[in-house]
């Protein structure tokens, strides 16, 4: 058994852009609530989670004896063509932080989303004798595929933390312990205005928002469809309006900006961009939550080679890809519920054409609009009304003292 002495820091990784988020609101709330941990977050982060720990006064991970820090942009890939080369880094990467974790002892170690990478880490840091708490923020959605990985959540962690009251549900009833009280959305999302420059920029026009989305994997199989969806939306007199994610690298951030000349572009929060619009399309992920909290109708798409959609068909267990669909559906669904809230365009169904034609079935017909807007009230009451990340600080807190004070009892043995 590893006897080493629990230290008072703690270590939190993520691995893309909206991971980054959460771990910035979460880090602001954790040091809020306790103000003698500034200093002593380290870990894996974006360049908002690194600015709630106080900007870069972590050390590399070279710095021996030192609180260590590594980008996200390590992994911030997708697909299988891209993650088989990135192995032996990855593996690497695995290794490197496994031994800093136990050089360091955090009293806790927080793994936020990045499932594929974070469900390995955990396995390798309880082989490695890691006896400091270990928690899911944003556990990997095994009510909808994949649930085997229920059995890695109930034999590595003490706590997971999800987004949503169903996958709080769901982890319960396959014992795994799990705590929620709202989605972090719901408290940054409160107060989103439109910023006066944007305002000013689509006054008097009909904005849509065009989301490409954050990872090098969604632009690359889905800005063409985008750029041909707004070729179309300019030609009927609409202004179509494509966000830059802050967070993208420099290179790809660059790379957004050439393919896009000529339309208008918007490089701050996208939310405030989707506030800003008559509606939304794009890449399905958790813009299209933003989007219904913001009261936004969205067309989502999404592109896979015709293998892995055949795969996943198999291995899904929801007929959605989009959460606010998932919040919307009838229990037990049949045949006469209600349509999706939000279309589903996949593959090679996702064409310019068909976008602006499920576009226009909202905008064009004030029945189905004020139908459409009832639904995305239904779906945003079943997210929950208070600070999310203040409750995940809480909870994490919480679970600190008690690994500090006694043994742990949260992990449930197979």
């Amino acid at each position: 058994m590893n006897n080493a002495v629990i230290h008072n820091n703690i270590f939190v990784s993520c691995g893309e852009v909206s991971g980054d988020l959460y771990a910035a609101d979460f880090i602001s709330a954790l040091l809020a609530r306790r103000p003698d941990m500034r200093g002593q977050v380290w870990g894996m982060m974006g360049p908002k989670a690194l600015a709630a720990c106080g900007g870069p006064g972590l050390c590399p991970p070279a710095e021996k004896g030192l609180l260590p820090h590594w980008s996200y942009e390590a992994l911030k890939m997708m697909g299988i063509a891209e993650v088989i080369p990135a192995l032996p880094r990855i593996l690497r990467l695995r290794r490197a932080m496994v031994q800093a974790i136990m050089e360091h002892q955090p009293a806790a170690v927080v793994l936020i989303d990045s499932p594929d990478y974070h469900l390995a880490l955990a396995a390798a840091l309880r082989r490695a004798g890691y006896r400091g708490r270990l928690i899911s923020l944003i556990p990997p959605t095994v009510w909808a595929w994949r649930s085997g990985r229920v059995k890695n959540l109930r034999r590595d962690f003490d706590l997971c933390l999800p987004l949503f009251s169903f996958e709080h549900r769901f982890l319960l009833e396959h014992g795994v312990r799990s705590l929620w009280m709202a989605h972090p959305l719901v408290q940054s999302l409160r107060n989103c205005s439109v910023p006066d420059e944007l305002k000013h920029r689509l006054s008097g026009s009909r904005p849509v928002a065009l989301m490409p989305g954050s990872r090098r994997y969604d632009i690359k199989f889905h800005l063409d469809t985008l750029l041909g969806t707004a070729r179309i939306l300019r030609d009927e007199g609409f202004l179509p309006v494509f966000s830059i994610a802050p967070g993208l690298s420099a290179p790809l951030a660059e790379e957004l900006r050439q393919r896009t000349r000529g339309f208008e572009v918007w490089e701050g929060e996208g939310r405030e961009l989707m506030a800003a619009s008559l509606a939304v399309a794009g890449v399905s992920g958790t813009v299209a939550v933003e989007a219904m909290l913001l009261r936004r109708f969205m067309v989502v798409i999404y592109n896979l080679n015709r293998v892995t959609y055949a795969l996943l068909k198999l291995m899904v267990r929801t007929p959605h890809i989009s959460i606010p669909n998932y919040l919307t559906e009838a229990e037990p669904p049949d045949e006469s519920s209600e349509k999706p809230l939000y279309p589903e365009l996949l593959c090679s169904r996702a064409t310019p054409e068909a976008i602006v034609t499920e576009l226009h079935r909202y905008l064009d017909d004030p029945a189905r609009k004020t139908e459409i807007d009832r639904r995305l009230e239904d779906a945003r009451g079943a997210m929950g009304v208070d600070d999310a990340a203040a409750f995940w600080a809480k909870c994490v807190a919480e679970e600190m003292e008690q690994g500090q004070s006694g043994p742990l009892t949260g992990r449930k043995a197979l």
